[in-house]
Order: C-alpha cells, then sequence, then structure tokens
C-alpha cells in the first residue's frame, strides 16, 4: 500500500488484516536512540516488540519462511516520533484567513470585507493575528461591527493567547459585556467597565473551549483521522494531546475515530480545574514574549508591558492538588519569573514525580539548580526559536545547555506538526548569530523519541530501538544525519510501524527470500 489513509482504513475496516506479524528489517542505518548501542544496521519485531537489533547477517539468520523481510537499502531508522506537546481537537468548522505572523488592521479589514461578501450570514470568520494587533487597544468589538456587522469574528493570535471576539461572536460564546475577569485571565474593558471584545488566557480559554465543542463529532473525528495521517506520514507514532474539547468529549470522540497513534490525553483549561486522580493535568502559568505576557525578572525592551504579568497570583493549590491526586504535573511556564516561582512552588512537594515545564523559553542559567532539585523535564518547542528577539538579551531557551548539564528535555510540536521542520528548527539556531545553544541532530532525535518519552513516564516501553521495546518505528526518506539543513523539513517517513503492524507505507518492496 502507498497511502497512509489507505492503511488506516484497512486497519479500521479490516483489523486483522494489518495484524502485528514477524518482520526483519535489514541493511539499513539504524538509529536507535539507546545510549548503549546507538547504530545498527538491522532490527528483527515479532508481535508488538523489538526482539533483537544488530548487524543484517545476525538480524536475517532469525528470519523464517513466514517472516517479512524488509531490505532497507541504506535508509535510516529512527525510533518512532512522539510529539510531547499537541493541540488537535479545534475542529469546529470557520472561514479561515491567514494573513501571515503580523498583519496590519488594514490589511485585516481589507480581507473581513471580501470574506463577509464570501460567506454566508451563519458561518464563523477567523483571522489569525501578531502583534500588531493585539498590541493595538483601539481594535475591538465595536470596529469588527463597524468592518462585518452582525458576523461571527474571531481575531485569534498565533500564538494562542489573545483573542478579539465581534459582537456577535462575543453572544454565541457567552461572553457578557458585564463579565467578570475569571481567574487566571482577564478582558479588556471600554470607559464604562464594559467588555470590549478583546480577552487574555482563561478569559479567552473559557470562550475557545465553548468554540471548540461546537464542532460535531463527525468534524472532530474527521479532525482526529487527518491529523493521524499527517503524523504517520512524519513517522510521529505517539502524541500527548492537549485538545480543544473537553476531555471527555475528547475520549468519546477519539474511541470512535480508531487511529492507530498512541495517545496520551492530557486535562487542561476547565477540565484542569476538577482533580482527576493519575491523569495528567496542565495550567497555563503567563503568556508569550510576542504579546508581552510572559512574566520575566527584567524589563521588556519596550512595548506596553514592562516586564509582563503571570495568569495567577498563587499557583500552590493546583502544584498541591496534582500532588495529592498523583497527577502528572505540566506548567506552561515561558518567561523566566514564571518558570522560578513554577519550580519553588514544585520544590515543596516532593511527592511530584517529573513535573514538567511546558516551553520553558525564558529559563535561565541560574535556575538549573532548581531544575535538578525538582526533576522537572523541559519540554521544548523548536518552532519558538525563531522568535529568540521577542525576549531581551539573554532570556532565551538554553537547550544546549540543558543537555550538557544532564537535565532532561523533551520535544513538542506545538505548531507545525512536521519533525524535521522543527529539526532544522533546534540545530540552525536563530540567536542573534549565537549557534551555541543549537542541538546535534543525534540529540534532537534523541528528545523527540527517549526524552519524550521519559516525559510520560513511558521510556521502559518506547523511545528507544531496543529488544523488548514496542515496535514503533519510521523509515525515513533520506538520511537526516547527513542532508543540508534546509532540505530537512522535506523529509517523510516511507515506512511507518506502530505496535509491530505497518500503519503507513509509501516503500516499493522487492520480493526477496528469508535466508541468503
Amino acid at each position: 500500500m502507498k497511502h497512509a489513509l489507505l492503511v488506516v482504513l484497512a486497519a479500521l475496516l479490516f483489523p486483522c488484516a494489518l495484524a502485528a506479524q514477524s518482520i526483519v528489517l535489514i541493511n539499513g542505518k539504524v538509529f536507535t536512540a539507546d545510549p548503549a548501542k546507538p547504530w545498527a544496521e538491522a532490527v528483527a519485531i515479532d508481535g508488538k516488540k523489538i526482539t533483537a537489533v544488530g548487524t543484517t547477517d545476525e538480524i536475517r539468520a532469525k528470519a523464517n519462511a513466514k517472516t517479512r523481510v524488509i531490505d532497507l537499502e541504506g535508509r535510516v531508522v529512527i525510533p518512532g516520533i512522539n510529539d510531547a506537546h499537541t493541540h488537535p481537537g479545534f475542529g469546529a468548522p470557520s472561514f479561515g484567513l491567514d494573513l501571515g505572523f503580523d498583519p496590519a488592521w488594514r490589511d485585516v479589514q481589507a480581507a473581513l470585507a471580501s470574506a463577509v461578501d464570501e460567506t454566508p450570514a451563519s458561518m464563523w470568520i477567523t483571522v489569525t493575528v501578531g502583534s500588531a494587533i493585539l498590541s493595538n487597544p483601539n481594535v475591538t468589538a465595536a470596529h469588527l461591527e463597524d468592518v462585518a456587522p452582525g458576523r461571527l469574528v474571531r481575531l485569534k493570535g498565533w500564538t494562542g493567547h489573545g483573542e478579539i471576539l465581534s459582537l456577535a461572536a462575543m453572544k454565541a460564546l457567552g461572553v457578557a459585556a458585564d463579565a467578570r475577569d475569571p481567574q487566571g485571565g482577564w478582558f479588556d474593558r471600554d470607559t464604562d467597565g464594559r467588555v470590549n471584545g478583546r480577552m487574555w488566557e482563561y478569559a479567552q480559554f473559557a470562550a475557545d473551549r465553548r468554540y471548540a465543542e461546537m464542532a460535531t463529532d463527525e468534524e472532530l473525528i474527521d479532525d482526529y483521522r487527518q491529523f493521524a495521517e499527517d503524523a504517520l506520514r512524519y513517522g510521529i507514532t505517539s502524541i500527548q494531546a492537549m485538545p480543544g474539547v473537553s476531555d471527555k468529549r475528547f475520549a468519546t470522540t477519539l474511541a470512535k475515530a480508531r487511529i492507530p497513534l498512541r495517545v496520551r490525553r492530557i486535562r487542561f483549561f476547565d477540565d484542569a480545574m476538577t482533580p482527576a486522580k493519575g491523569e495528567p493535568v496542565k495550567y497555563i502559568l503567563d503568556g508569550t514574549p510576542i504579546e508581552q505576557n510572559a512574566a520575566l525578572r527584567v524589563k521588556y525592551d519596550t512595548g506596553r508591558r514592562e516586564s509582563g504579568r503571570e495568569n495567577f497570583a498563587n499557583i500552590e493549590p493546583f502544584v498541591k492538588s496534582a500532588a495529592e491526586n498523583g497527577q502528572p504535573l505540566l506548567l506552561h511556564a515561558t518567561g523566566d519569573k514564571t518558570i522560578e516561582a513554577a519550580l519553588n512552588t514544585i520544590a515543596k512537594y516532593p511527592a511530584l514525580q517529573r513535573p514538567r515545564i511546558e516551553h520553558g523559553d525564558g529559563l535561565q542559567r541560574d535556575l538549573f539548580p532548581l531544575v535538578k532539585q525538582t526533576g522537572a523535564v523541559i519540554v521544548l518547542n523548536p518552532s519558538h526559536f525563531a522568535f529568540r528577539d521577542a525576549f531581551p538579551d539573554g532570556q532565551y531557551a538554553p537547550a544546549r545547555s540543558l543537555v550538557k548539564a544532564g537535565l532532561p528535555i523533551a520535544i513538542g510540536s506545538d505548531g507545525p506538526l512536521n519533525p524535521f521542520l522543527n529539526m532544522m528548527f533546534a540545530i540552525v539556531r536563530n540567536d542573534r548569530g549565537n549557534r551555541d545553544e543549537a542541538l546535534s541532530r543525534e540529540e534532537t532525535i534523541v528528545a523527540y523519541t527517549r526524552g519524550s518519552a521519559y516525559a510520560e513516564f513511558a521510556e521502559k516501553e518506547k523511545g528507544t530501538i531496543a529488544p523488548g521495546m514496542l515496535a514503533d518505528l519510521a523509515v525515513l526518506s533520506q538520511n537526516i544525519f547527513e542532508v543540508r539543513a534546509d532540505e530537512l523539513p522535506a523529509t517523510t517517513s516511507v515506512l511507518t510501524i506502530i505496535d509491530g503492524k505497518v500503519v503507513w507505507s509509501d516503500l516499493q518492496e522487492k520480493p526477496r527470500p528469508a535466508a541468503e
């Protein structure tokens, strides 16, 4: 089979047809991510597990008449990518306008005017915007009403932090003009103290949750299946998901979708406020430097906020609840002030195991001892590296320094899904000419596989290609350890295996005997 959709549908409709089998992969360049044996030539799989890793001759000798023998012809094999930070489940229908990272208000006005003419009155219109719009207090629901009268319009910051609703959108999402600021978030207001459509953090997240819930089950299922197809094509075998819809609805619709990806559900938004024993939980403690809501210990170079702001005055109730309920804790913390406060609070609760700092973009080296003391895992997002200049000098994620200090890191996309685009961002840092914090290619893949497995307490079953581990791996279209950095984003998986089953194939196999 050549296409992921065919493989996935076969698995859905005829589960026995793609049952795990005995497979050997020979004549390859196998990067195992196992420090005890980082490279090999061949892999043997029996059922759901890897049974042997070694030379082609060693592995070929284990094949029999029923074994599927795949000659890799020198291709690179890696453990299945584990994306530690993804956001599926935002599948509500909308007419989307992407005008670039930071469109001007005049461009947004023109695009909205055209969209109004092209779409029915019942359709939502979503425009992706950046700091030029979010930092402009004069762009409000009233202004959107002038441009798109009566229409359901969302101007949504591309970072996911900051949003402006039209009057009709406010009504549809239950945002009252006299609404109070919720815990962890706030509204901008007019001179009469009424909500003017501009919303931030948990004020926005509540509206985002209501918007996501407008999707039908069928739309969500289609969204998951498309997401899975894209992921499998990149060799992604596991995702750690923070969905747009509620945890309960995500679980039920995901089960109906029957995608082959391994999915770890993480509770956040309003779900995080209700304790659930043993289930991972995430809290968002600040914004990003793009809208200058990441909380820093120094002042921003310019801008309306001197040093950003933290969403919560006291996070200890959240941390304590996670410790008492045995919930793995994830804290979105971007600015160094927020990270310091998070680590100091976590340090009071030694029962917490492997707490995670999501993003950690502003992490500073003086906080490394706290990272080590708490056992925290730093989940990096390489697509963020390109926006280093949004921080003042010296305020940026020291990825390479974390590795050199022996501190655990994982990688999640939180943006473009393509892991090889993110790999390019990781190995070619845009830090005002400073490459000292660039990761090597091997370090990037380790963080994306073994590191991400460690972040979800699964390193004993996946994340490396070694005997006894789950047979999750990807055969790549090109040698990611040798091609130019700018060629990395073109990489795909020609063969993706999960649980010993081929779930994506674009590989032209040549018939070969089991033994020669």
